[in-house]
């Protein structure tokens, strides 16, 4: 089974590039309603906000669609889709925290795990594993 990260990290990063734009124009509940007219047709900030995460559902049941039509169905949810669900679902709860930082030593402990200590020590097993099945 392979992946192609490149292809994730350029989804999360559209996002999160996205996120931060609408959160340095200041969007705040009063704008929700605040329109923008194109081609004739006015659209609201709410609208956009809506289609904003509606578009990655709908896309996520295409991918499923597009497996089972390909015969590639995922038979379990792959730890590396678990562990990329529960690391967004932790940076969701950090939007609109940055003034009260929290688990802020958690996170930097949490960085060095997965870089240092984790990460490092799978790879090993799994290089020594596979050394060993191959003698």
């Amino acid at each position: 089974m392979s992946t192609d990260w490149q292809q994730i990290r350029e989804m999360m990063s559209t996002v999160i590039d996205s996120c931060e734009q609408i959160e340095r124009a200041g969007l705040s509940e009063e704008h929700r309603s605040a329109t923008v007219e194109i081609n004739g047709v006015h659209y609201s900030v709410q609208e956009f906000l809506i289609s904003a995460w509606t578009l990655p559902e709908n896309i996520r049941y295409q991918i499923i669609r597009e497996r089972h039509e390909a015969g590639n169905n995922l038979p379990y949810i792959p730890e590396a889709a678990r562990l990329l669900v529960s690391m967004a679902q932790a940076c969701a709860e950090l939007v609109g925290a940055a003034d009260t930082a929290p688990a802020k030593k958690a996170i930097e402990g949490m960085h060095y795990w997965y870089k240092a200590y984790a990460v490092p020590h799978m790879t090993t097993a799994i290089r020594l594993a596979k050394k060993e099945s191959d003698a």
